[in-house]
């Protein structure tokens, strides 16, 4: 996965997510509009840190049979609190966790197709590995 990340480069569709970890956006976005002019980036990184950590505590099982119990008292405060922006952000990363590592809580890696928004398939992966290969070879021939 390292040896991977090192190679996938800007204008790759490939790149690596860790599955489980909240986009920090929704969170900068909602802050700007509701802290204007004080220091929203460093109350919407604490925010997103708090979230974050619930997300890892396994006591916390806000589901119904694999789905979200949107009854959930911690989240239904934070939708009304936050926004429905803020809630999706966690409830898609506490998903992502729960199917990758529903025990440990804790985000984990995945090579990921960032054009589709999806994971990629070992084709994929496989295919870009092997063009770079060709792109690599092509640049030493040349020296």
């Amino acid at each position: 996965m390292q040896s991977l990340q090192d190679m996938l480069n800007g204008r790759s569709n490939l790149g690596i997510k860790r599955m489980g970890e909240i986009d920090w956006k929704p969170f900068q976005h909602m802050c700007s509009q509701k802290f204007p002019g004080m220091d929203w980036k460093k109350i919407s990184a604490e925010l997103c840190s708090k979230w974050q950590e619930r997300l890892r505590n396994p006591q916390w099982q806000p589901f119904k049979i694999e789905q979200i119990d949107e009854d959930d008292q911690n989240l239904r405060e934070l939708r009304n609190e936050w926004g429905e922006d803020v809630y999706k952000a966690v409830t898609k990363a506490l998903l992502e966790i729960n199917e990758v590592n529903a025990s440990g809580r804790y985000a984990v890696p995945e090579i990921w197709n960032l054009k589709e928004e999806r994971r990629s398939s070992m084709k994929e992966i496989i295919q870009y590995l092997i063009k770079q290969l060709k792109t690599h070879k092509r640049k030493r021939k040349r020296l």
